[in-house]
């Protein structure tokens, strides 16, 4: 049974460690986008919808309109998945005495997955939010994450992370296994 470790952040122990679930953050503009989206949507359909409807011939301007379609169908899958991912995204935290994984799911069904062992993972930081691309006076919550090192490249994870879900999150990892660089100390030099 997930309890509620800080914010959105859901957590429960498993044999031996935890298992952390980190949802996408969903911001205000989703809604935005998704309407003019299906403005486009509707719009393309109708302008392509004659297309099905007349005999087709082969000349140079059916193909480039059956390229347009091809490419109208590509956008109307790419927008399914995003929906998808923003609906129902999560990080799943997997952290145990021996590695730490990092699952994405979507829909419940794992899309990609990351192992490290824990001895080379160090340097936990916060990664605060960036101003907002279309109002500098505000910033982007969905922009911040939690960075760290392993085998000598940055890696990030838990996008749209509050600061204090990340200071949770950490302190609750480094309750199973103390990762090189991640006190409180170190915890304290907040990336900009």
């Amino acid at each position: 049974m997930q309890e509620t470790l800080e914010g959105r952040l859901k957590w429960e122990r498993s044999p031996d460690g935890i298992q952390v679930s980190i949802p996408v953050r969903r911001g205000a503009s989703t809604v935005g986008y998704i309407f003019l989206v299906l403005i486009w949507l509707t719009i393309a359909s109708i302008h392509y919808w004659h297309l099905f409807t007349q005999p087709r011939d082969d000349s140079p301007e059916a193909i480039y309109q059956f390229i347009a379609i091809l490419l109208y169908l590509f956008g109307f899958f790419f927008f399914l998945g995003w929906v998808a991912w923003t609906a129902t995204g999560e990080t799943i935290l997997v952290l145990d005495s021996g590695g730490m994984t990092l699952q994405k799911r979507v829909l419940g069904i794992e899309v990609s997955s990351r192992s490290f062992r824990n001895n080379e993972v160090h340097s936990f930081n916060y990664i605060r939010p960036r101003p907002f691309w279309a109002l500098r006076s505000d910033t982007d919550p969905s922009s911040s994450r939690i960075r760290f090192m392993a085998g000598g490249k940055y890696h990030y994870f838990a996008r749209g992370v509050s600061e204090s879900e990340a200071f949770a999150l950490v302190e609750r990892m480094v309750q199973v296994y103390r990762f090189p660089g991640s006190g409180e100390q170190y915890w304290g030099a907040v990336a900009k």
